[in-house]
């Protein structure tokens, strides 16, 4: 093993000293850690043989005398003497422990990774898996935690998907709830949404769940599904937009039968799948009301 003398540079670098008119420095005195039996030290700067210290963290403190007999505040610093390793010798990892969560007593040696630990006795939960390894010199390194989560265990029940319930935008009081269209246990056919009850046209958001035969509602990882689509109901004349041009756009078709211009899906206002003098009462309607 290499003896390793560690030295100090000490530097009488002191502002806070009381100064007179024919002030000067004319003693300086130091000691380390707690033993305050100080020890005179030259003018800066001075060497200190600190090979005796042990490894670790030490202070060294200092203060100064002028020649009216005035002491200095202490000036006070902190250094660290690491532990002395040969290092003619190359190190390796000889020795691998774990413990499970404050357990240290119940430690146990592991062999190199990957390593199977067996936890299946432990409650359900959260828990912490703490290592450290040793090396062919004696020392442990720090250690590192982590955290892992035991679930409940998963009950399998005999469960169908029976019902849905979907609404438009922010809308959940006015949420429809229907029936799946169920063939033994799987879900089968098309579920009709009723447009008739969107509030407004332009872009909407249909949102959606599904329910199970336990009364659970389902949600695709942690979030409600769902669509954007935009509602051109009764924008005739395709300007974006649904106004009193809209009726005009929809009577002048109604009387020439040209539907140059016309949206004629968005022109079936009462959704009966045919395009006449009720839609043009229904636009009005709207046009007054602000509801479909």
């Amino acid at each position: 093993m290499s003896i390793i003398k560690y030295c100090l540079a000490a530097f009488a670098t002191v502002s806070c000293m009381v100064a007179t008119a024919q002030g000067g420095v004319v003693e300086r005195e130091y000691w380390l850690d707690n033993n305050v039996q100080s020890q005179s030290l030259g003018t800066s700067p001075a060497t200190l043989d600190i090979s005796s210290l042990p490894a670790g963290l030490h202070w060294f403190t200092m203060r100064v005398k002028d020649d009216q007999g005035i002491w200095s505040p202490v000036m006070t610093r902190a250094f660290i003497i690491p532990n002395e390793i040969d290092n003619t010798t190359a190190t390796s990892i000889q020795r691998r422990e774990v413990w499970i969560d404050s357990n240290i007593v119940g430690r146990q040696a592991i062999g190199a990774s990957p390593v199977t630990l067996d936890i299946s006795s432990l409650s359900v939960g959260l828990h912490t898996l703490t290592m450290r390894v040793q090396d062919d010199l004696g020392y442990w390194s720090t250690t590192v935690t982590k955290y892992f989560i035991i679930p409940e265990a998963a009950v399998e029940d005999d469960v169908e998907l029976v019902s849905y319930c979907y609404w438009f935008d922010d809308d959940v009081a006015n949420m429809v709830v229907g029936t799946l269209p169920v063939s033994g246990k799987v879900v089968s056919g098309v579920i009709d949404i009723d447009m008739a009850t969107v509030p407004t046209s332009g872009q909407i958001t249909v949102n959606w769940i599904i329910g199970d035969s336990k009364g659970i509602w389902g949600f695709y990882l942690g979030e409600i599904n769902s669509a954007t689509f935009v509602n051109n109901r009764g924008d005739v004349n395709m300007d974006g937009t649904t106004s009193i041009a809209d009726v005009t756009a929809l009577i002048d078709y109604l009387l020439s039968g040209n539907d140059t211009g016309i949206d004629l899906a968005a022109a079936d206002t009462n959704l009966d799948e045919g395009v006449s003098i009720a839609d043009v009462t229904t636009l009005i309607d709207y046009l007054l009301s602000g509801t479909w």
